[in-house]
């Protein structure tokens, strides 16, 4: 081939060695340069966070359901009051069992009526059968002494071998008699008490449960504090799945959280959380609330679909009132890692 040549002072066209070079040369800075950003990227290191939603409480806190499905018939506390352990925070429809109760009581009574006189006509008969005894052992006495005299009277001619026959006779009958009261059998009234007392013994263990039935138609607090009533009104028909108050005690803040199934096991005693209230989001001003996790439910709990566990969080309020059962969305602080391993999620 013979020479390029031009007229106009272009330089010559790149041969294909020169290409290549060029194209290696591109490679290696691309590659490199993906190799630094790489190496930044894992040198330096970012905080990891965990997403977790609930609601601030306290450190006494309990849920109020209604033990039984009823209907409501009286509510006693709104949201906002505040009520000691045991106040009756409402009441269920308890006709059916104060009349289980009235019912079993009757029964009670009158089998306690049955067996105090049954014990009472046993006592009569033990008595009276004291009594035949001893009369019974008089005349057996009375009779072994006459026939005595008669012998001696027949001995001297006084008396007949008939009158003899006639007063051992009357011996053997006392004797008899006196046999058959010591051996009356009482067993018979003995076993009926027995099963009239286990019958009424029964009837009182009736009587307990309809009370406690009857008890549990009136719903009191379970802890002090504060409360929350749900959305319930008088007449409906309530059920165990339904919450109808939150109660709030205690001194300690609190942050009940959920944290989806895939990060719970991540999760551990002590690492800082720190949460933000729903109504103080702000975009010019954020308020965080600081603490750290104190305690993690074992179990996987669902709902909705959705699977998570339940950490409780307490934290402190600082100059900000959390009203109890506010929402809140939280981070908890599970470590660092490098700044591709937390965009990717690694």
């Amino acid at each position: 081939m013979g020479e390029y040549r031009s007229t106009r002072g272009e330089k010559p066209p790149a041969t294909r060695k020169e290409r290549r070079l060029l194209r290696n040369r591109l490679l290696f800075w691309v590659v490199f340069l993906a190799l630094a950003i790489w190496a930044f990227g894992e040198l330096i290191m970012v905080p990891r966070h965990v997403p977790a939603s609930g609601y601030a409480t306290t450190s006494s806190y309990a849920e109020v359901r209604a033990p039984v499905i009823g209907r409501v018939v009286d509510i006693e506390h709104k949201s906002g009051d505040v009520v000691a352990e045991g106040d009756v925070l409402l009441r269920l429809d308890d006709a059916a069992e104060r009349a289980q109760v009235a019912e079993a009581e009757s029964e009670v009574e009158r089998c306690a009526a049955e067996l105090a006189f049954r014990e009472a006509e046993l006592l009569e008969q033990h008595r009276e059968r004291t009594n035949r005894i001893e009369v019974a052992a008089i005349t057996l006495d009375y009779a072994r002494k006459r026939l005595e005299v008669t012998m001696q009277l027949m001995e001297k001619g006084l008396a007949s071998s008939r009158d003899v026959m006639e007063d051992t006779l009357k011996v053997r009958l006392a004797e008899a008699e006196f046999k058959r009261l010591g051996e009356t059998d009482f067993h018979l009234a003995q076993r009926q008490l027995a099963v009239i007392g286990q019958t009424l013994r029964t009837r009182q263990k009736i009587v307990e449960r309809a009370r406690v039935a009857l008890e549990a138609r009136t719903i009191t607090a379970p802890v002090a504090g504060r409360v929350l009533r749900h959305t319930f009104y008088v007449g409906e028909v309530v059920h165990p799945d339904m919450v109808l108050y939150e109660i709030f005690g205690g001194d300690e803040h609190v942050l009940r959280l959920r944290v989806p199934e895939r990060y719970a096991t991540r999760i551990a005693v002590g690492q800082p959380v720190r949460a933000q209230l729903r109504t103080s989001k702000s975009m010019l001003r954020r308020h965080w609330l600081y603490g750290e996790v104190g305690a993690i439910r074992d179990a996987i709990q669902a709902e909705g679909g959705q699977t998570y566990r339940v950490i409780y969080c307490p934290y402190d309020p600082g100059q900000v009132p959390v009203p109890p059962g506010a929402s809140a969305d939280a981070q908890i602080l599970v470590g660092r890692s490098s700044i591709w391993r937390s965009l990717f999620d690694m």
